[in-house]
């Protein structure tokens, strides 16, 4: 690790500061398995599975979503909180929470949801199926006034 944060020094040193923002983020998710890795044996097994929506989509349900066109990436998400805001709540447990996660080049904050829990999964599901099934969704999503301010990221 400690070699980690020197390398790191001396490439922020010769870049002037400016790192590539992937090359940043895989120095940091590097970072983060180390000491996850170190930590896990330390830990009791968890079968918590957390993916933002784009990630649970491709991974979970094969689909390709793209990054423009009617079904892109920042729709998908904001089609699920907008008529899915149910998978953002949950009294006993937390079914939402978020993360800085790098987006499109930019590290963005975004919502990743409880997908080992099947009542989440199986909601996530349905949102993104109607998603896709819809032929115009940002036009829905404009009616619905979803992009009437800032929305968080959910890729």
């Amino acid at each position: 690790m400690h070699t980690l944060v020197l390398a790191m020094k001396t490439l922020a040193e010769l870049t002037g500061g400016r790192l590539n923002p992937y090359m940043e983020q895989q120095f940091k998710d590097y970072a983060g398995n180390l000491l996850a890795e170190h930590n896990r044996k330390m830990l009791i097994p968890s079968e918590e599975r957390w993916l933002g929506v784009v990630n649970f989509a491709e991974s979970e349900l094969g689909k390709k979503v793209p990054i423009s066109d009617p079904h892109y990436r920042g729709h998908l998400g904001t089609w699920v909180r907008t008529f899915y805001p149910q998978l953002g709540v949950g009294v006993a447990r937390r079914r939402h929470r978020q993360e800085t996660r790098l987006v499109n080049g930019v590290q963005q904050p975004i919502y990743v949801y409880a997908c080992h829990e099947p009542t989440v999964a199986a909601r996530l599901t349905k949102a993104i199926e109607e998603f896709f099934a819809h032929p115009s969704p940002s036009a829905v999503l404009k009616q619905a006034g979803a992009f009437s301010k800032k929305a968080v990221v959910t890729a």
